[in-house]
């Protein structure tokens, strides 16, 4: 029933490396990522628990309370994220808008087999027979894109600042940091002072981004302009 190679969550551990410090999310990953391989029904409850934590986490990163039912919860994610490229015709936003249906109908096959197959949210027969992995992985590769797609939409397209600093996002305080004060030793390990600053003291660091935000935000938009 085990995968014959590590089962990784690409999409989510890019979600991750966006959402800064989320420890239940890489809590999330890493518990999907061991289930797959080990135990593929828990992976079923995994997956419809990963897609709450990230539509919750865009809803409150957005100032707005996540309802409490799942259908809502949903509903009100697809209407705080730009899921259409600015600006878009009308066959692509009917084309974009099928595609949510598709998300809908991905993530209630989720909750249904979470309902009949996971392994810790219902009870079952204790003789009845596992899912292979096969199947969890199915599951948490439509989970994954899902995930991906959704909290990517949120950064790209929102005008909203979100509630974590994430250190690649200050490219030039990050030099600045480098270049004004020697570098930490420990033992054969050299580590940039940017990174210790950003490790050791986020609150310190976040003052150092308040101080220098406009040559920041500057240097952001200068990076975006180029990739376009």
């Amino acid at each position: 029933m085990a995968t014959g190679t590590a089962f990784e969550m690409h999409g989510a551990r890019q979600v991750l490396a966006m959402a800064g410090d989320a420890l239940h999310l890489e809590q999330q990953i890493l518990a999907i990522e061991l289930a797959v391989r080990n135990a593929p029904n828990l992976a079923f409850d995994l997956a419809r628990s990963l897609v709450e934590t990230v539509c919750k986490t865009i809803l409150t990163d957005q100032g707005v309370t996540p309802p409490d039912g799942f259908k809502d919860l949903l509903k009100d994610t697809y209407s705080s994220v730009q899921l259409t490229p600015p600006p878009a015709d009308a066959a692509v936003v009917e084309g974009f808008r099928k595609i949510v249906e598709g998300l809908d109908g991905t993530v209630f096959g989720i909750s249904a087999l979470r309902k009949n197959e996971g392994l810790a949210s219902h009870g079952k027969d204790a003789y009845a027979m596992p899912s292979e992995g096969i199947q969890a992985e199915f599951v948490a590769r439509a989970a994954d894109a899902i995930v991906s797609f959704l909290y990517r939409c949120h950064r790209q397209f929102s005008s909203l600042e979100t509630r974590h600093l994430i250190y690649d996002d200050y490219p030039k305080l990050n030099e600045y940091i480098d270049e004004t004060h020697e570098s930490v030793r420990i033992f054969q390990y050299e580590l940039a002072p940017s990174r210790v600053l950003f490790a050791t003291d986020r609150e310190a660091y976040r003052e150092q981004v308040m101080e220098e935000l406009p040559d920041n935000a500057s240097d952001n938009e200068e990076q975006e302009t180029e990739g376009t």
